[in-house]
């Protein structure tokens, strides 16, 4: 029997979970939900429509719900899902308040049903290569990371910047470097609009002395989902936005600075080592498929809800 879908928001995320869940095979998107007239309107010739959110969760033929709806109502959709005994997919954040992010967790875990948090970018094959590139010690002892996510837009009204990127940024630092934060430090800005940062910018000191920076931007000329991190043997750099993905690997040597007697340490030796262009999949779809299997085989993902309560809990942490 395929697994019979249903979505919830059938806006500019959820279009595009339309597209990718029709592509995988023994999955049927069977209805969607949109409290807004014009959006159901626009997706009505493709899919059935439900009229509201409880006559979805009361159909026998739904197994899993995709809430694709902005961030402040995710904890309430993910908990009548649930209880509802359903599978749920949910966008980031999984929920606004780290108590609820827990609570999802529990009713998922009593209910013996999949609760998956859309962080994309931890399927990309790159980024897992990255991981792979850190764990085997390629970099050497890992100093520090860099995080930016920047552009023109989407400039949200409901939520600000720190909640609508920090989680992909927070996911990407718990999975590449699994160490407790012992200190979380982020400065919010309002230009656009009072009250909703736009940008955010700030440090996260991480066990061990590793120290990762993150800046935000609504407001910038370039598009950037740029990670760099570095270590005493190597640096990498990825680019995750979609079109422009790869992965990259700096040799560098420096001099001792104690065997230095000008006062500039001289640089012996940095050059780009290797080059991984991104492949032709979508980090999306593969996210997607690590979901079907999860609710096929009782799998645990990497954004498992699990992992990403843990998420929540540094973007509370950070907020303003």
């Amino acid at each position: 029997m395929p697994l019979r879908l249903a979505i919830i928001g059938a806006g500019y995320w959820g279009e595009k979970l339309l597209r990718v869940f029709r592509t995988i095979a023994d999955v049927d998107v069977r209805v969607a939900c949109d409290s807004d007239a014009q959006r159901r309107a626009a997706v009505a010739g493709e899919i059935e429509m439900a009229d509201t959110v409880p006559s979805l969760l009361g159909r026998d033929d739904v197994d899993a719900v995709l809430i694709a709806t902005p961030p402040s109502t995710h904890y309430a959709l993910a908990r009548d899902i649930l209880k509802a005994g359903k599978h749920c997919w949910v966008e980031k954040p999984l929920a606004m308040r780290a108590v609820d992010g827990r609570e999802l967790v529990d009713l998922a875990r009593r209910h013996e049903r999949t609760l998956f948090v859309d962080e994309t970018f931890l399927y990309d094959p790159l980024l897992q290569r990255a991981k792979s590139w850190i764990d085997a010690g390629r970099l050497g002892t890992l100093y520090h990371l860099s995080f930016e996510r920047l552009g023109m837009g989407r400039i949200r009204r409901d939520s600000n910047v720190w909640w609508n990127s920090a989680p992909h940024d927070l996911s990407i630092l718990r999975y590449l470097v699994p160490r407790p934060v012992e200190h979380v430090d982020i400065r919010h800005f309002s230009y656009l609009q009072p009250g909703i940062a736009d940008v955010a910018a700030g440090t996260v000191a991480l066990a061990g002395g590793v120290s990762a920076h993150i800046y935000l931007s609504w407001m910038s000329p370039l598009k950037l989902a740029s990670i760099v991190a570095v270590g005493s043997g190597g640096m990498l750099h990825y680019e995750g936005r979609f079109g422009q993905r790869a992965l990259k690997f700096f040799d560098y040597e420096i001099a001792d600075p104690q065997q230095v007697i000008d006062n500039v340490v001289p640089i012996r030796h940095f050059a780009a080592a290797e080059t991984v262009a991104g492949s032709d999949e979508e980090p999306l779809a593969l996210a997607a498929a690590a979901f079907v299997d999860a609710v096929r085989h009782d799998t645990l993902p990497p954004s498992a809800g699990e992992h990403s309560q843990h998420v929540v809990e540094l973007l509370e942490r950070g907020a303003a």
